[in-house]
């Protein structure tokens, strides 16, 4: 057996990036694949799509992953489409991680948004008006995060967020969060529920029956 290519569904390779974390020293790890034959100055949408939470390391130099297919068919039709590890994820140092603890929103959101604008900076191509942001669990967290506290975005998916950390799994929360009890003030700034009203842009918000 040997493999023969698809016709017409040639495979686009991504662009991989070293970029520089909000508090200007950390670099960043990430990826950019962007849509062939398309060079003209602002006519790329972006679609920013990081999952931003602890002890997931996603940004690898190699195919695959979980948003391969998908990044694939957003390229084939016309956006780019953008993967950074911010602080607070895993896979690098303790340092780099525990950013993230008693912190679930304000470091990880301002290194996505200083990705955004050194990527915008180097590839004139994309529109800084029309940015997209996509994500799933702690990802999908992130985008009500980003939606609430920024008018930068015209549209965001939000695939299973938690929109409120009391309620998810205590194994989990307590490790980063701390306690309700004890750090109720962590609890009430970071759970997205409570910054709702503050929404901007469309927003497609999936949830299925057996999400915790």
């Amino acid at each position: 057996w040997h493999s023969e290519p698809i016709v017409g569904h040639s495979i686009i390779a991504p662009d991989n990036l070293v970029l520089t974390a909000a508090d200007g020293t950390t670099k960043l790890y990430g990826t950019i694949l962007l849509p062939p034959n398309r060079r003209a100055a602002h006519s790329v949408p972006l679609i920013v799509n990081p999952y931003g939470g602890p002890d997931v390391g996603a940004e690898r130099d190699q195919w695959g992953g979980n948003s391969f297919l998908f990044d694939q068919l957003m390229a084939q039709h016309g956006f780019a489409v953008l993967h950074v590890d911010n602080r607070g994820m895993g896979g690098r140092s303790r340092a780099f991680e525990q950013v993230c603890y008693h912190n679930f929103g304000p470091p990880q959101f301002a290194d996505q948004m200083a990705s955004i604008d050194q990527v915008l900076r180097r590839y004139p191509q994309l529109d800084p008006h029309r940015l997209v942001w996509w994500g799933w669990s702690w990802g999908g967290t992130f985008t009500l995060y980003a939606m609430t506290h920024s008018d930068r975005f015209r549209a965001g998916v939000a695939v299973a967020p938690v929109t409120d950390w009391r309620n998810y799994d205590s194994v989990y929360t307590e490790r980063y969060l701390g306690e309700p009890a004890e750090f109720r003030a962590n609890y009430n700034d970071f759970a997205v529920v409570n910054s709702a009203v503050n929404l901007k842009g469309h927003l497609l918000l999936v949830h299925g029956t057996a999400d915790d």
